[in-house]
Order: structure tokens, then C-alpha cells, then sequence
């Protein structure tokens, strides 16, 4: 998994040297291509028409429908300049990469706080090693490189330490059914930010257009 925070410097090392070229601009029916010149590494298109707007490209593919000029829809939500994930999310009908997806992280995230939310290593001594050994050592008895796989050692995983009682309960996971162990895909997280990036450099532009007409009038 990979934060946001993440995603948003890897793009903007991604497309330092990116060029806009306007292949097509009549209203609301836009096609914009950003990618350095000469290379077709993290390239990417955006494309609308009147309440649809597709970005596709190295990365990912993704259509988003709101309001009949997605370019404001854009513009007027993104707080604190930054790409609105979650709403964007709910305007997504279609894509080509998924926008959330199952990550490792989230699964090593809830199995350490609920270790400790339980006092598991004060009960169970040794408890996060045997996990970490199963699920991670070179003899690993679970897959969790899926969540199919992740859920099965979650439900399945015991522990008791060397030289308990045979009375001892042993260590067992319990009401994991609820836990979220999926994220916004990185894919997604990208696409966003090239969305955001790409509307303002197309912004720019007309601007800087505009003023130069202004000038020569």
C-alpha cells in the first residue's frame, strides 16, 4: 500500500519533464495528452464530453460522470487543492484498474493493533513472532498475498506458547470478518493527481493565451 502522500511525490517525479499537447478542444469535447517528449513512459489522456471525463494511459483507466462540464466539477472539488479521492471515487462508472483493492499493509495494520489491543503478548508470550513466522517466514504455512488467503490465516492461525498448560486456551482471532483490508489502489491514487495536474496546466495555458491577446489587441 502506498499512502497518498506517497502517490502524490511519485507523480510529480513521474511527469517532471511532461508536455501538454491539445488534440482536441471544442467546448465541453476535449482530448489533452500529457507525456515527455519523445517517450511513452507515464503518459497519459484526458478525454470529455458533455458529464464524462476518461483519463487513460500507462497507469490506468478510469470514467468518472457528474456534471455536464467535468472540468468545473473537477475544479470545485478538490479540497485544499488536493485530489478529493473519496467523492471522485462515488463518480466512477467504469474502469479499466481497480480504485480499491487488497493490501498487505491494511492486513499488517489490523493484526498488530488488535495484538494490542488484546494484550496478546502478556497472555500469549510470542504470539506476533509465530504470525509473522507463518505468514511470512520461509516456511510460511499461509498465503496472504491475496485476501482470499489473508482471511483463511486470520480464521485458521492458533497459538500456544511452549509449556502452556493443556487447559490454556490458545490464541485465535476472532470477529474478523469486518475488518477492511482494502485501500485505494496506487493506480487510482496516480490518476487522480494527473487529472488535477493536467485540468490546471490546461488552465494555464488558456490563461496565459488569453493575456497574450490582450497584449497584441
Amino acid at each position: 500500500m502506498s499512502t497518498p502522500e506517497q502517490i502524490a511525490k511519485r507523480f510529480e517525479n513521474d511527469t517532471a519533464n511532461h508536455e501538454m499537447t491539445v488534440l482536441h478542444d471544442d467546448g465541453l469535447y476535449r482530448h489533452l495528452r500529457f507525456a515527455k517528449p519523445d517517450s511513452s513512459r507515464d503518459w497519459f489522456s484526458i478525454v470529455t464530453w458533455p458529464q464524462k471525463l476518461v483519463i487513460n494511459g500507462s497507469v490506468g483507466t478510469y470514467v468518472f460522470s457528474r456534471m455536464e462540464d467535468m472540468f468545473d466539477f473537477i475544479r470545485t472539488s478538490c479540497p485544499a487543492g488536493s485530489p478529493n479521492y473519496t467523492y471522485w471515487e462515488e463518480k466512477v462508472v467504469a474502469c479499466g484498474d481497480p480504485v480499491v483493492d487488497y493490501s498487505t499493509d491494511l492486513l499488517d495494520k489490523q493484526v498488530t493493533e488488535h495484538l494490542k489491543e488484546v494484550e496478546a503478548e502478556k497472555y500469549w508470550p510470542g504470539v506476533a513472532e509465530a504470525w509473522n513466522e507463518k505468514v511470512y517466514g520461509f516456511f510460511a504455512e499461509y498465503d496472504t498475498t491475496n485476501e482470499h488467503g489473508a482471511r483463511c490465516a486470520l480464521h485458521d492461525f492458533t497459538y500456544k506458547p511452549d509449556g502452556a498448560p493443556e487447559s490454556e486456551e490458545p490464541f485465535q482471532f476472532y470477529d474478523t470478518v469486518d475488518w477492511d483490508l482494502r485501500d485505494y489502489d496506487w493506480k487510482y491514487l496516480w490518476s487522480c493527481h494527473a487529472i488535477q495536474w493536467g485540468i490546471g496546466q490546461y488552465d494555464s495555458k488558456r490563461v496565459a493565451a488569453t493575456q497574450a491577446v490582450e497584449v497584441t489587441s
